[in-house]
This record gives structure tokens, C-alpha cells and sequence, in this order.
């Protein structure tokens, strides 16, 4: 409502009132600057899409993951402040907003204590209407939100250490050098604007500029990286850098205004960024500087004696600086683990020790660094860089924490359906069904070496050997292939494993004297010889069927042997049961033979007699104790004659009987 304090009431029951506190003149559509939404969006989406596809475990992007970590925070940068610019000039075309207020006067009087507290949650209510949320936070909270990104992004990207393959370089090159064309016609684009079209034209070319310096950084180190030329790690950390400090900036000019008051709408800019800023053709002007402290801080640096000191005192300061900085070249501090061989003039002098060290500043003198003591472990395998890219760097092994139910560490898969990169094949000769042939062997080969501790072996290591590495592997595969190439797969795979590294690192160690005397070998490590993955399932069943014929030999072998012993056995038992009853019926008939004799002797001493007693003995015998027995006596009348008699009645004389 134009006009000072004109509004709406309120009514007795308190309702809102909305009241006209302008803060400064509305501006019309056609005359406020609008940055082209569909350059912040593009921006945007292009950002968020590279840092998606870095977080995505891809296997397709695994070797481009820092690549894309580090082109992701560039576009969100320059995303932040074009939407920040967007929002900004959104809010200066919609004009100034009413504001709403709550008017807590002319309600029901209430107690003291109550009227204050009612007071106080009124005024801090009315606060919190007064606030433009999407006019003065939403561009302010995009911006850091993108800037806070941006800085997890570069960290990524820092971090990140994986090698792109040889054959991948030139395209990324292209690609990057490519990309940047598009941008380049942006930002021409956007630097012809007038002024009142663009808002904050410079802060933005400055950010297109930063998007554009980031490609060609990168697309400069990955050329120097296929030429093997030095220094693309440092390139890449140079962009990161400053690319880091353009978003630290954005983010902390957004959070400084959670402790000072917004500026007024029309002179707000979001995007501007000092760092950005020196992607320019001129040297950054310090009365801009001055006049920009000036009016927003009210510090004016012109009339500042301690500024004038030191611009009278900068340069013999900085020339000191200088001459100690240079002097500090010829100060060196080894580590326990480090050595080097001082060069005085080009000549090799010395090999210096742990400690603390002074010699002759640079470029008269310096060190050339040596290994001490530092123990490497490197497979014996021969990459092909077309596939699988350069070799990783040499990492310190890091501890596996294995639990019982979780998944099993890297070093312990040994199987041999899978194929690991670090493993070398082999040509071996067999013999299949008369006819000689060749079969492939896989193996995983890893050597522990070190640098020679004497000084001599540091000499040869700094100036005759250039790349260990290269050395022991070249060495060790042509051992590798002559021993292959002697032996058969089945003695090989059942060959005696310390004898075999005994005198592979010995003859090692001996090839490795002949060429420099500079590399101890500490220790030969198999960790797996086997077919090829591809073919390890039809040899582990060709395996698995000998075995099983092996087993089926010896158990048919183990049944016959059981069998003849078990007959045996029998043979043996019946044999003496035979003899052992033959025995015992000669006896019994030699018992019964002396028995009869007796009888004989006895029937002639005793006749009837011995007759009658031999009857009792018999019915004695066959009587049991549970046979009832019946005694008969001669006082029986002949009427009731004995149940039992064994004598006929006429032959028994008047007396008793049984």
C-alpha cells in the first residue's frame, strides 16, 4: 500500500491488521535484471547429474570418479550463484511485501505477569512475519546449501586416487576441451548483456569463467598424464584448490548474514566472489577494494598508518623473505625412514643419513631422496594397460577386520573360479593321449624387496637404477616362464612350495647382483597357483573324477584284502573246531570205555545186585527235584499194589517193595 502507515485494523477480537512498513520503492518487471533461469537450472542439473554418477558403485565409472567429483563441484559453484542471482532478482521484481502484524493492544485486558508474557510472544511473532523468507533466505540458503556441496564434491575429488587407462586419456581431453566450448559462447554470451538484464553480470561471467578454468585445468593434466610428462597431480590440485576457496567463500558470505542485517534488496549480491574475481586479464584494482571496505565495513585504508608502513617496508621485506627462503633450500631434515645422496655441483659426494642436514642451497646442491629400510610387495603380473589402465600406486596394506559372520576378506579368496588382476599365465607342457601340448597356468606371484641398506646401494639406486619395480618383474616372469616350460601342470600344482620359493628367491636375488646391487629380496609369496577361471571348473572335475577313481581302486582293493583275511578266518575256526571236537569225542569214547569196563568188573563182583543199584542210579537220575516221588511199602495188601514197580508181581517174595 503506498503511503506511510495506512492499513487494516483491528477488530475487537484482535485479528490481523496488515500494515504498509515499505522499505524502499517496488520495482516493475520490465525494469528489474533477471538472470536466465535456464542457464542456473542447466547449470544445475549438469552438476547434480556428474555427482551422482561419481557416488553410483559403477564399474563404468570407477576410473572417472575423481574426474567427475571435480567437475560436479565447479558446476554447483557456478549453479549456487546463478540461482542465488535468480531468486535475488525474483524477489526485486515482485516488488516489496506487505507486511502482516499482530495486534495484541486491543485485546482483553489480563493480569501483569500475563499482559507482559503476552507482549513478549506477540512482538516475537510480529518478528517472525516481518521476515521475507523467499526474498531474503531462500537465495541465501541456496547458495550455501550448493557451496557446502561443492566443498564434499572437492573433497572426493582430492581423495580420489584411481589411474584412468592410457587409452581413455585422449578422449577425455577431447571431451573436456569440448565442454568448454559451449560455456565459452555463454559466456561471451552474458558478457555482452547490458548491465539491467543481467543483474549481477560479472559476479556470474566470473563463475562461468571459474566452470571454464576448471575444464581446461583438467583437460591440461590429463595431457600431460598421456605424455607422461610431470606435474598433472599438481595441476589438479591447483583447480581443487581454488576451486575449494570459491565455495568456502559463497558458503561464508551466506552464514556472515546470520550475525549482520540483510543489505537493502537492490544491493544485494549473492554471487560475488573476490576469488573468482582474478579470472581476469588485469591485475585486481586496489581502489575498488579500498572503496568496497569502505562502504560496507566504514574502514577507510587510505588514511591507515600501519597499511602505509607496510607498503613502504614490502619490498626489502619481501627481498629478505626471499634470500631465507632460498638459504632454507640448503636445510633438510631426513626422517628414520629416509636417506639421500647429496650432490654438490652435480657430483655425487655423500650419502646422508636420518637427521638433520646443511649443505649448499639450490641449485648448487641438493639431495637426491633414498628409501631406508621401506619394505614393497609387488605381484608378478604384467598388465595390459589397454584394459585394466596403469598400475595402481603402492598403498600400506590396511588391516581386514573380519567377524565370523560377515563376508570374507579380500586376501582370503583363494578361489579358483575368480581371476584377479595381480595373476600371470603361463604356457605349460603336457602330454594327452600320446601327443605333447600345451596348457595355461594362472599365478599369483608377489615379491617382498627393499632397497640395500649400505651406502653403496643407495648410490646404485639413485643414479643406475631407475625403476625396481620394472626390474624384478622382468626378471622374475622370465624364471617363471623357463620353469613353467619344464614341468607338467600335475607337478607343478604337487610340486613342494618352500623348495620352489627357497631357490626362486636365491637364484632372484643372484639375477638381481648382475644388474644392480642395490635390491635385497626379503621373501618370495604364492598365494595361489591354478588353471585358468575359465577353465578351472572342468579341471577341478577332472580332478575330482581321478580322485574318485583313485578312491574306488583302494576301497575294491580294501574289500579283496578283507575278504581273503575274513575266509581265512573261517578257515582257521573250522579247522580247530574240527580238531577240538575230534578231541573231545575220543575222549568221550575213552570215558565211556572205562565206564563199560567198570559196569563189567561190577556186574561179575555183584550180579543182580549191581543190576538193581545200576536201576535206582537211572530212575535217581531221570527223577528231577519237581518229579513227585511215590514210596511204596511191603504193608501194602496185594490188592492195592504199588503205582511204580519195576519188577514183574510174581517174581516179588511176600516182603515190601517199591
Amino acid at each position: 500500500m503506498p503511503g506511510g502507515n495506512a492499513g487494516i485494523g483491528a477488530d475487537g477480537r484482535g485479528r490481523l491488521r496488515v500494515a504498509d512498513e515499505a522499505r524502499g520503492t517496488p520495482v516493475s518487471r520490465d525494469a528489474a535484471a533477471r538472470p536466465e533461469p535456464v542457464t542456473a537450472l542447466l547449470l544445475l542439473v549438469v552438476g547434480g547429474g556428474l555427482l551422482i554418477a561419481a557416488l553410483l558403485r559403477h564399474t563404468a565409472t570407477f576410473y572417472l570418479k575423481p574426474l567427475l567429483f571435480q567437475l560436479s563441484a565447479a558446476f554447483l559453484i557456478a549453479a549456487a550463484g546463478f540461482l542465488a542471482a535468480w531468486l535475488t532478482a525474483w524477489a526485486r521484481a515482485r516488488g516489496t511485501r506487505e507486511r502482516r502484524v499482530l495486534d495484541w493492544e486491543s485485546r482483553r485486558p489480563l493480569p501483569k505477569f500475563a499482559e507482559q508474557a503476552r507482549r513478549y510472544a506477540f512482538a516475537g511473532v510480529n518478528r517472525i512475519l516481518a521476515i521475507d523468507w523467499r526474498g531474503d533466505w531462500l537465495p541465501v540458503t541456496t547458495a550455501v546449501l550448493l557451496a557446502l556441496v561443492a566443498l564434499f564434491a572437492l573433497y572426493k575429488g582430492w581423495r580420489g586416487d584411481a589411474a584412468l587407462p592410457a587409452a581413455r586419456l585422449p578422449w577425455i581431453t577431447g571431451a573436456l576441451v569440448a565442454l568448454a566450448f559451449p560455456l565459452l559462447v555463454l559466456e561471451r554470451r552474458l558478457t555482452t548483456l547490458p548491465t539491467g538484464r543481467t543483474g549481477e553480470g560479472k559476479s556470474l561471467t566470473y563463475l562461468l569463467r571459474l566452470v571454464l578454468f576448471t575444464l581446461m585445468g583438467l583437460a591440461l593434466a590429463h595431457a600431460l598424464r598421456w605424455f607422461a610428462l610431470p606435474l598433472p597431480m599438481a595441476v589438479e590440485h591447483a583447480v581443487i584448490l581454488f576451486n575449494g576457496l570459491v565455495a568456502l567463500e559463497l558458503a561464508l558470505r551466506g552464514l556472515a548474514y546470520l550475525f549482520m542485517p540483510l543489505p537493502p534488496l537492490a544491493e544485494r549480491r549473492h554471487a560475488t566472489s573476490l576469488v573468482a574475481s582474478l579470472l581476469r586479464l588485469q591485475r585486481p584494482s586496489l581502489v575498488a577494494i579500498q572503496a568496497s571496505m569502505s562502504s560496507q565495513f566504514g574502514i577507510d585504508l587510505g588514511r591507515s598508518w600501519a597499511l602505509g608502513y607496510i607498503r613502504r617496508a614490502l619490498l626489502p621485506m619481501l627481498g629478505a623473505l626471499v634470500a631465507a627462503s632460498w638459504l632454507l633450500t640448503g636445510v633438510t631434515t631426513l626422517g628414520p625412514r629416509e636417506r639421500a645422496v647429496y650432490e654438490a655441483f652435480g657430483t655425487p659426494l655423500s650419502v646422508s643419513h636420518p637427521g638433520l642436514h646443511v649443505y649448499l642451497p639450490w641449485p648448487f646442491g641438493r639431495l637426491r631422496p633414498v628409501e631406508y629400510g621401506v619394505v614393497h610387495e609387488i605381484p608378478i603380473a604384467f598388465l595390459d594397460e589397454e584394459v585394466y589402465g596403469p598400475a595402481p600406486p603402492e598403498k600400506p596394506a590396511a588391516p581386514e577386520v573380519a567377524t565370523i559372520e560377515g563376508p570374507q576378506p579380500d586376501s582370503a579368496d583363494r578361489l579358483w573360479e575368480a581371476s584377479r588382476p595381480t595373476e600371470a599365465s603361463y604356457l605349460v607342457a603336457s602330454s594327452q593321449n600320446g601327443q605333447e601340448n600345451f596348457e595355461v597356468i594362472n599365478i599369483d606371484l608377489r615379491i617382498l624387496y627393499r632397497i640395500g641398506l649400505s651406502d653403496t646401494a643407495a648410490m646404485n639406486d639413485a643414479y643406475n637404477l631407475a625403476a625396481p619395480d620394472d626390474v624384478i618383474r622382468a626378471a622374475a616372469g622370465r624364471m617363471l616362464a623357463r620353469y613353467f616350460a619344464r614341468y607338467t601342470p600335475s607337478a607343478i600344482l604337487g610340486q613342494n612350495r618352500e623348495a620352489f620359493i627357497r631357490n626362486f628367491q636365491k637364484e632372484l636375488q643372484a639375477r638381481l647382483r648382475t644388474l644392480s646391487d642395490s635390491i635385497d629380496i626379503l621373501g618370495v609369496v604364492i598365494e595361489t597357483i591354478h588353471p585358468p577361471a575359465g577353465a578351472a571348473e572342468a579341471y577341478q572335475q577332472v580332478q575330482a573324477a581321478a580322485i574318485d577313481a583313485v578312491t574306488k581302486v583302494a576301497n575294491a582293493k580294501g574289500d579283496a584284502v578283507r575278504d581273503v583275511r575274513q575266509a581265512e578266518a573261517d578257515a582257521i575256526q573250522a579247522r580247530d573246531g574240527a580238531t577240538a571236537q575230534a578231541a573231545e569225542t575220543i575222549a568221550d569214547a575213552k570215558v565211556g570205555t572205562a565206564l563199560f569196563a567198570g559196569d563189567v568188573e561190577a556186574y561179575r563182583a555183584g550180579g543182580a545186585a549191581f543190576l538193581f543199584e545200576k536201576r535206582l542210579a537211572n530212575l535217581t537220575s531221570a527223577i528231577t527235584p519237581e518229579t513227585p516221588l511215590v514210596i511204596l511199602d511191603s504193608r501194602i495188601p496185594a490188592t492195592s499194589l504199588q503205582m511204580l514197580q519195576l519188577r514183574p508181581p510174581a517174581a516179588q517174595p511176600g516182603g515190601g517193595g517199591q
